[in-house]
């Protein structure tokens, strides 16, 4: 036979080879969800990777859309749906539950494989089939782990099912449930910052996460963790079902959680793991879809498929509703697939426990609709130790205020507040961040810290945070760090050293005349001396180094052993003691006087001072608790001195203004005394006055219900028992300042006088110490001069005893002898 006629028949051959070829085992699935589901084409994908091998057998997947644009494409979104649940060759339908496009009124012959949480409307559906645990299931497992775990109180958050309240009631379970926006995008979602925040303020120890959704879940972790909402005192409970996928997408978390892990992820074979990344799907996504797949084809596996069927053999959905009731268990990627009342059943959940490490601590069997618990000992919370393991990082909102926290030229904060939150963190074991706030017209700094609070930007608050009725019913504060008063910031008296002190009470002029009294009366004494008899044969005669000595004497109420005699000499004496008696009166009683007067103490000291002067201007800080104090006094002299401010406008809020207008004497701060302390320091010339009003507390600011206070208080309360909070209080407002002793800038207490100091006295002691000095030296000279006199006498006589021996003299030369001997007696005489 010729090649051309051989060629049309084997082409017909062939064709008839490829017919018999194609001959299959076939399920025909109707995947059900919106338009922009691409479900379809992913359980395709998958079936070529879970049936490559088996020759004959085939598993087909037809979308099905539900578009909602318009009353039209519902309809014929629903129509085409029904048209499809009519063909007895569309054997089983797979899909979420979707209203009425997935009800059984559309849904009349085929078994819906649900691939989403089984809600009360999608039990109603006799066709329908879960992947997922059944909720009521759900819900008595997490009452009993709950339960196990002697959880009495209770917070539930969940988007719209809220079936689990009642069964944690009914074991006995306080339940406070918590909306949650039915649409997270982000941790940072407003509703659910909010949410969460609120949860906070009710300090609730115990969570329950209830959501199928990762995204939420993820979401909702994330920002309970940023809140401190993970603090080691509170332990959660998440349901979701692949809890090893929420705990892996953070490097750590904190505090202690429990949940339920139902994917075994060992069961998902490689390859598919690579289309879940692809197409951005979960472990959970990826594991429902290859059990969906792999049900399938464990149903079609009743089918011998190592054998070509002799004509296409599709499953029908009566066959198949059959055949899935009696085929043996499948294990899939979730677990054991069994169907107790359309319900799943004798499958398990692994319950795990993460706390810094992921561990298994029990496990969970679902058996006809009851949960059976077998559950480890889990060690509760220990507040002695708990604050050890606490590792977490705090973010501080700050308001800048010296010496509470300042910035350094290098730009980093430093101050006293800053110190005391670096010890803090090393006993109770955290980390920080710090970041200030910028003043507003509308609040001050403290109003500003307060809102990054409430709008949980700041984990905590540091610097001069007063404690306020006002405050403390948004926010919750520490223990006192610090307590104070109100104090007045003035600048110090110049300080004149007086060393004559005792000069004082006279003057000049006064002096010089009672210097002038003593050499007259000493004179007229000694004039009339000269005339006294009785002196001619005593020994000590009143001279005038006497007489002006006795004047002296009889001046400063001394003692003399001469009596003058004669009347005259009386007289003058009697009437020197009546000048004296006055002059001594006058001067002790100007001295207690001129003292009093120099001690007195007429600078402003008290706010008294203040109102009752209009000199010097005087103000407190814009927008301070101190000017709302002023603002609303009622009472003298706070109310005059309130409308003086605001006449004036000494309402500033510029530190260096407020500071050189005090150094140069035109103003008065009024502060807290720890601020004026410590500007007093800085600056010598300052000095800062404590008054008697404005008792205030300094404390650190935290969220209310911020579960990491307790954790503070206690670590402060370490520091105080351990005297360190004090040494870094004097650190600040003691050892820092830059004065000498002479200008002393500690804070001055309210006194009218100040007392005596040695700079007062130091005339007096000069005075004495120049007339000793003058006294040694008079000494020495007279000393000297005795010496000298005593050697001339001696030479003297020597001469004399030499001309008085006898001798041979010549005429010529005993003249003269006699007369140089008579010249030598004269001198002596």
């Amino acid at each position: 036979m010729e090649l051309q006629t051989w060629i049309p028949v084997a082409m017909t051959l062939g064709v008839l080879i490829q017919e018999v070829s194609g001959l299959k085992y076939m399920i025909n699935a109707s995947v059900m969800g919106y338009p922009d589901s691409e479900d379809a084409d992913m359980y395709r994908e998958i079936a070529d990777m879970l049936l490559d091998g088996d020759d004959f057998c085939t598993i087909n997947f037809k979308k099905l859309s539900y578009d909602t644009t318009n009353g039209s494409t519902i309809y014929n979104s629903l129509t085409a749906a029904r048209r499809n649940s009519d063909n007895q060759f569309t054997t089983v339908t797979i899909g979420p539950y979707i209203d009425m496009f997935t009800s059984k009124y559309v849904i009349i012959n085929q078994r819906h494989i649900l691939t989403s949480s089984v809600g009360q409307r999608a039990k109603d559906s006799d066709s329908v089939v879960s992947i997922l645990p059944e909720q009521h299931s759900l819900s008595v497992a997490v009452a009993t782990i709950a339960k196990r775990l002697k959880w009495n109180n209770v917070a539930l958050l969940s988007q719209d099912d809220f079936s689990t309240v009642l069964t944690l009631g009914i074991y006995g379970i306080d339940v406070s449930p918590i909306r949650l926006p039915s649409r997270i995008t982000s941790d940072e979602d407003a509703e659910l910052v909010h949410n969460l925040m609120g949860l906070r303020a009710s300090q609730k120890e115990r969570i329950i996460l209830h959501s199928a959704k990762r995204d939420t879940v993820t979401h909702v972790m994330r920002a309970a963790k940023r809140l401190h909402l993970l603090h080691h005192s509170i332990e959660w409970l998440v349901d979701y079902p692949d809890f090893e996928d929420i705990i892996n997408d953070e490097k750590s978390w904190p505090g202690t959680i429990f949940g339920l892990q139902l994917l075994r992820e060992k069961k998902v074979p490689a390859n598919v793991s690579q289309v879940a990344r692809r197409r951005r799907k979960t472990r959970l996504e990826m594991g429902l879809a290859v059990d969906v797949v792999g049900l399938l084809r464990h149903v079609l596996h009743t089918k011998d498929c190592s054998q070509q069927p002799p004509a296409d053999d599709v499953m029908i959905a009566r066959e198949f509703n059959h055949t899935l009731s009696k085929v043996s268990p499948y294990q899939g990627a979730l677990g054991q697939y069994m169907w107790h009342n359309r319900d799943r059943s004798n499958y398990s959940v692994d319950i795990l426990c993460y706390r810094q490490s992921l561990k298994t601590v029990g496990k969970c069997t679902f058996m006809n609709g009851t949960a059976k618990i077998r559950m480890k000992n889990v060690a509760v919370y220990d507040s002695a130790r708990g604050g050890s393991q606490w590792v977490e990082k705090l973010r501080v909102v700050a308001r800048l205020r010296e010496p509470f926290v300042m910035r350094n030229f290098e730009g980093k904060y430093e101050g006293f507040n800053v110190d005391l939150l670096e010890m803090i963190s090393r006993k109770v074991n955290f980390t920080y961040e710090i970041y200030d706030v910028e003043e507003s017209a509308h609040f001050n700094k403290s109003d500003a810290m307060v809102v990054e609070l409430l709008t949980g930007n700041a984990s905590m608050a540091i610097g001069d945070l007063e404690v306020t009725a006002e405050t403390e019913e948004v926010i919750a504060f520490s223990h006192t760090i610090l307590s104070t008063t109100a104090s007045i910031l003035s600048r110090r008296a110049t300080n004149s050293k007086t060393y004559f002190l005792f000069l004082g009470p006279f003057s000049m002029g006064l002096w010089f005349m009672i210097l002038g009294f003593i050499l007259v009366a000493g004179t007229a004494l000694y004039t009339m001396s000269r005339f006294d008899y009785t002196q001619e044969n005593s020994e000590q005669r009143f001279d005038l180094k006497e007489s002006l000595w006795y004047s002296v004497n009889v001046l400063l109420q001394g003692t003399t052993e001469y009596s003058p005699q004669t009347t005259s000499m009386r007289t003058i004496i009697a009437f020197f003691w009546f000048c004296v008696l006055i002059i001594d009166a006058a001067y002790t009683a100007n001295l207690a006087a001129y003292l009093t007067l120099q001690q007195i103490d007429n600078r402003i000291r008290t706010v008294y001072d203040l109102a009752g002067q209009t000199e010097l201007l005087y103000g407190v800080r814009m927008n301070s608790n101190l000017m709302t104090f002023f603002e609303n006094a009622k009472e003298d002299p706070y109310e005059r001195m309130w409308a003086f401010m605001k006449v004036e406008g000494t309402l500033w809020s510029d530190t260096n203004m407020i500071i050189e207008s005090v150094k140069e004497g035109t103003y008065v701060f009024i502060a807290e005394k720890v601020v004026n302390d410590y500007y007093a320091l800085r600056h010598c010339e300052l000095e800062s006055i404590e008054q008697n009003f404005g008792q205030k507390d300094f404390s650190l600011g935290f969220p209310r219900g911020a579960p990491y206070k307790d954790d503070v208080n206690r670590a402060l309360l370490s520091l105080k028992e351990e005297g360190k909070l004090d040494t870094l209080i004097k650190r600040w407002w003691t050892s820092r300042t830059n004065c000498t002793t002479d200008t002393d800038t500690r804070s001055v207490t309210n006194k009218a006088t100040k007392e005596l100091e040695v700079t007062h006295m130091y005339g007096v002691f000069m005075v004495l110490g120049a007339f000793v000095v003058l006294a040694v030296v008079v000494e020495v000279i007279e000393r000297i001069n005795t010496c000298v006199e005593d050697r001339k006498r001696k030479k003297e006589k020597d001469v004399k005893e030499d001309l008085q021996r006898p001798t041979t003299l010549s005429e010529g030369f005993l003249p003269q002898a006699v007369e140089a001997a008579a010249d030598i007696d004269k001198k002596q005489y």
